[in-house]
């Protein structure tokens, strides 16, 4: 009978002994497991800021590169300008010149035939 009065004065010990340290230990976990929460919710919240961010920064980055892209587009309408009046001034001083070289052609003709027209007679 003593066997089982110390087995349950031991069973009664080690309940005691669980309530304390259950006592002691607690608390502190039940703090830590709040805080431990509170701080999974900031940092989700600070994580979503950052990638709002992110997008921000590689949106302004797209907008820098289509102004990029955009003055490349002025620029290369003004070479392309600069080009095509160049070119129509040369078809011009072409045109010009194939109508004199005509007519330094029909002078001389005439004068070749004049020449010989003299001679004959």
């Amino acid at each position: 009978m003593e066997s089982s009065t110390t087995t349950a004065d031991e069973a009664k010990t080690v309940q005691l002994l669980a309530k304390g340290i259950m006592e002691l230990y607690e608390p502190p976990l039940t703090t830590i497991n709040t805080h431990l929460k509170e701080l999974t919710e900031k940092q989700d919240a600070v994580h979503g800021m950052l990638t709002s961010e992110r997008r921000k920064l590689e949106d302004l980055q797209n907008d820098a590169m289509l102004d990029a892209l955009l003055a490349d587009i002025a620029t290369n309408k003004e070479k392309l300008s600069s080009i095509s009046n160049s070119m129509m001034a040369l078809h011009k001083r072409v045109q010009s010149l194939q109508t004199r070289a005509a007519n330094v052609e029909k002078v001389a003709k005439s004068k070749a035939a004049n020449k010989g027209g003299v001679s004959s007679i």
